[in-house]
């Protein structure tokens, strides 16, 4: 149904017919504080310098915006921009918070103020579905937290540790947002995933995992692993895996003064003749020829 927006009531917090004066106004409270008393029902409303972020867990939500409804089922954070024409009807017992900031608190961080500040947080109402183990959200929630903890305790600097926490916490879903479109986006899930490869890589080479435990660790198969890293880098992963690990044991002839049997100790192979061969099938030369290439400053080029 239409709605005529002259008849959409402009509030501070829902039923408060007035806005804070207080530039640096912060707040957060349950959806229940509000909601309990009102049947759970919030009728469509409006703020002129209040930007409001939702966040409900496990429940149902019906959601109005701008005259549209949505129906949502499971985790979500939304968010009310100024001037957002906004109504609820939650499900009776939904846990979650609805923390409000002025304006002004988010105005001061961003280059071009907050009405220019080209976010799409602050243009359009924006619907976010909260996966619990995303890490961009659980810092979210660690900074909603930090604000809370702010909120409930009268400490010195307490308006000024609000308005950062919430800058950060605002700056966390921002990112969430992106890393949302960037997913959606022709290709967005292969290039996370050849990302969380390549991670995976820096964090256990020196473990000579195979393939298939890379594969494993990303919830792929090992043909799926394979076929990305050809699509995307020309290589196959086992050629990437062992890539990384000449690289650095390269880097150590060079930059340290390790002997052989310590370098391939330190980098997990299981003895050095393995070390030996590994990088001699790979870089044509012994170790121990690599290093006095480098000491007298003749090694081609990589």
């Amino acid at each position: 149904m239409a709605q005529n927006p002259a008849t959409i009531p402009f509030y501070g917090l829902y039923g408060d017919n007035f806005v804070d004066g207080d530039p640096g106004f912060v707040h957060i409270e349950d959806i229940a504080t509000r909601s309990s008393g009102l049947d759970w029902i919030i009728q469509p409303h409006r703020h002129n310098r209040l930007f409001q972020l939702l966040c409900i867990f496990d429940s149902q939500l019906e959601i109005n915006l701008e005259g549209t409804t949505h129906n949502l089922v499971g985790s979500w954070i939304v968010t009310l921009p100024v001037g957002a024409i906004h109504g609820f009807r939650f499900q009776p017992g939904s846990q979650g918070f609805v923390l409000t900031l002025k304006d002004t608190v988010l105005a001061e961080e961003l280059p071009q103020g907050y009405e220019g500040s080209g976010s799409e947080l602050f243009q359009t109402p924006q619907l976010i579905e909260y996966v619990a183990d995303d890490p961009g959200l659980t810092a979210f929630l660690e900074y909603v937290g930090k604000i809370r903890e702010e909120f409930d305790y009268q400490r010195p600097g307490r308006h000024q540790a609000l308005a950062l926490l919430s800058r950060l916490a605002v700056l966390s879903l921002h990112r969430q947002l992106r890393h949302q479109q960037f997913l959606a986006a022709p290709g967005g899930k292969e290039l996370q995933a050849l990302g969380q490869f390549r991670a995976l890589l820096e964090i256990h080479y020196r473990e000579h995992w195979p393939v298939s435990r890379y594969a494993s660790q990303l919830h792929i198969s090992t043909s799926t692993l394979a076929r990305l890293c050809h699509k995307m880098l020309g290589s196959p992963p086992k050629q990437l895996i062992d890539e990384r690990m000449l690289s650095e044991i390269r880097r150590r002839l060079v930059y340290t003064r390790q002997s052989l049997d310590e370098i391939a100790y330190t980098l997990g192979f299981k003895d050095y003749p393995y070390f030996s061969r590994f990088f001699r099938q790979r870089q044509g030369m012994t170790a121990g020829e690599y290093r006095k290439q480098a000491d007298a400053g003749q090694l081609p080029e990589e």
